[in-house]
């Protein structure tokens, strides 16, 4: 009897001191390693588009920085829609980052990423500004910013752009609206280099051109930056002035950057931002800025990031709405 009792006793004492380790896997995946496995960066760009090779730029430090590999996903599709909806379908851990511009916001903004709002995107880290540039033809009469401005509050000129209420065509109606001068009459094209094509020819008056759109066509000298809107000076056309130079703000830029959707804990997106920031602070990659005509300033962490996502997405649907294309 006295036997039953001890080894009883024993069990009970047993069971009591193994409960901490019944508990334990739970308190070990709280405190898992991050990463601790590959990291998705999903791009709405085929292999070889801009955004793919912005993200594959970054990746090519940034296995030492995490600790993990990092796997390019291409889904191409509904201006961004397709890359948005995959990343919806995985776990928000911290392990899928999206590279976002601000097509993938325009598409939010017109209700055509099913299930998705802007809330949904949190900003871990900018990888590139690409300003725009006010671009003429050489056989355009305004041979500088200032005779182009005052010309363009005379008349109605027309304007290249790669898409009605698309990007371009957004930054032609806020740096019209910044300049004072007329809303131009928008004629689109398919891509940079058509514009660039009619910009030469004369079917049209101007264009806000990235710098590496028409390179061949400004090195010939078939093609003339007047203006960069932005808060400085590039690299690849030191002496085009900014708008700033010339008496009014005006900034405008194609943008890429990393985000993740809500719900990734905060202590992993400070990790996701300081490995980030490190993976594009590499020579190689400053190089790649400098020759594709970014911005020097292009690489940034949150606050900056989330700002511009922000400050886009409250002028964008403006701008949507007084042009009368929201849908």
């Amino acid at each position: 009897m006295m036997a039953r009792t001890f080894t009883g006793a024993l069990r009970r004492r047993t069971l009591l001191a193994s409960a901490p380790l019944l508990a334990a896997p739970a308190a070990l995946r709280a405190q898992e390693r991050f990463p601790s496995r590959p990291i998705e960066v999903v791009t709405h760009a085929g292999v070889g588009g801009g955004t793919d090779i912005t993200a594959r730029m970054m990746m090519v430090q940034a296995p030492a920085e995490f600790g993990q590999e990092l796997v390019v996903v291409n889904r191409v599709g509904g201006s961004g829609a397709a890359a948005l909806a995959y990343a919806a379908s995985k776990p928000r851990d911290g392990h899928t980052l999206i590279l976002v511009t601000q097509t993938h916001l325009l598409t939010i903004m017109r209700g055509r990423a099913q299930g998705i709002a802007y809330d949904d995107i949190v900003g871990v880290a900018r990888a590139t500004e690409d300003p725009q540039v006010l671009m003429v033809g050489k056989a355009s009469p305004h041979k500088t910013a200032q005779a182009f401005l005052a010309a363009a509050k005379e008349q109605k000129l027309k304007f290249g752009t790669t898409q009605v209420g698309g990007v371009d065509h957004l930054a032609v109606f806020g740096f019209a609206r910044q300049a004072g001068i007329q809303q131009p009459t928008i004629v689109p094209f398919r891509g940079g280099g058509d514009i660039a094509i009619n910009l030469v020819s004369g079917n049209i008056d101007a264009a806000l051109l990235n710098p590496s759109e028409p390179e061949a066509q400004i090195r010939a000298g078939d093609v003339i930056p007047l203006l960069t809107l932005h808060e400085e000076r590039i690299a690849t056309l030191p002496n085009v002035p900014t708008a700033k130079e010339v008496g009014f703000t005006s900034v405008h830029a194609t943008v890429r950057g990393f985000a993740v959707l809500k719900g990734v804990p905060e202590d992993r997106l400070a990790i996701l931002e300081e490995k980030l920031v490190k993976s594009m602070s590499s020579p190689l990659y400053r190089n790649y800025l400098d020759s594709t005509g970014q911005a020097r300033s292009s690489v940034a962490g949150r606050t900056v990031w989330q700002a511009q996502l922000d400050a886009f997405n409250a002028e964008g649907r403006e701008a949507l709405a007084a042009l009368g294309v929201a849908r």
